[in-house]
């Protein structure tokens, strides 16, 4: 999408029940840091001039500006309302109860949002890795087994799979690396749902006294475009998954 045209967009309405998921193609990138002014807020400005490539000032801008539009939509919050972050960093919106996550990546950014859960969503560009096999040392014992596993060929992609699923839920629980990579397990395999194996426990995640068996999370693949991997957690059971890409 052009910046021009995200200004005329009209962004779909969260409903009770659902995790809501938008992916934003960033066409012609120095185009979208003026674009996104009307949707952020003076202080999002100032920390974006301090980044030293153009291309992160937007995405920062454009991430924060696409959960407000969709905030909008969802709640009528205003377009510049004010975010806080958590102890851990995680973005919210202190004037409404619904969770919201951001994650971008080259030139997309995705926001997932939820009304009666707390949601997480990662993005990654499949790139080249030559360190995979090293990397699978943080990982969780049966990951990491699982992957070492694998063929030369399907490594790199597996090990993103697993990457986007465990960053998922780690901002649903809203600590980030903060909780161990290797103290909660995910498959590694194609199946786009319910991939959570072993999920956090109650004293590793920032979601206290909940989601502590893997019935209570809804877990999913995002169909983003054929060079990413995008997953989305949320610490409920049996959401549907609405997403979109504009």
């Amino acid at each position: 999408m052009r910046a021009r045209q995200f200004c005329q967009w009209s962004a779909p309405v969260a409903d009770a029940g659902t995790v809501l998921c938008v992916g934003l193609h960033l066409e012609g990138m120095a185009d979208w840091a003026s674009q996104c002014v009307p949707f952020t807020t003076e202080h999002e400005q100032h920390e974006a001039s301090r980044f030293v490539q153009m291309a992160d000032a937007v995405r920062h801008l454009a991430g924060r500006a696409l959960a407000r539009r969709m905030l909008h939509a969802a709640t009528g919050q205003s377009n510049r309302a004010t975010f806080a972050r958590s102890p851990y960093g995680k973005p919210f919106c202190p004037q409404t109860d619904m969770d919201f996550s951001i994650s971008h990546c080259a030139d997309m950014v995705w926001v997932a949002l939820c009304r009666t859960a707390a949601v997480g969503i990662d993005l990654e560009q499949l790139r080249p890795l030559p360190d995979a096999a090293e990397l699978t040392s943080q990982l969780h014992p049966h990951e990491r087994q699982a992957l070492l596993a694998l063929p030369d060929e399907e490594l790199q992609n597996a090990f993103f799979r697993c990457w986007t699923r465990k960053e998922a839920v780690l901002k649903a629980c809203g600590t980030g690396l903060n909780t161990p990579l290797n103290s909660f397990c995910v498959s590694i395999g194609q199946r786009q749902y319910n991939w959570i194996l072993v999920p956090p426990t109650s004293s590793t995640c920032g979601v206290q006294g909940t989601c502590t068996t893997v019935s209570q999370w809804t877990s999913h693949d995002i169909a983003a475009p054929s060079s990413y991997q995008c997953s989305v957690a949320a610490c409920a059971a049996h959401l549907e998954v609405r997403t979109y890409v504009i």
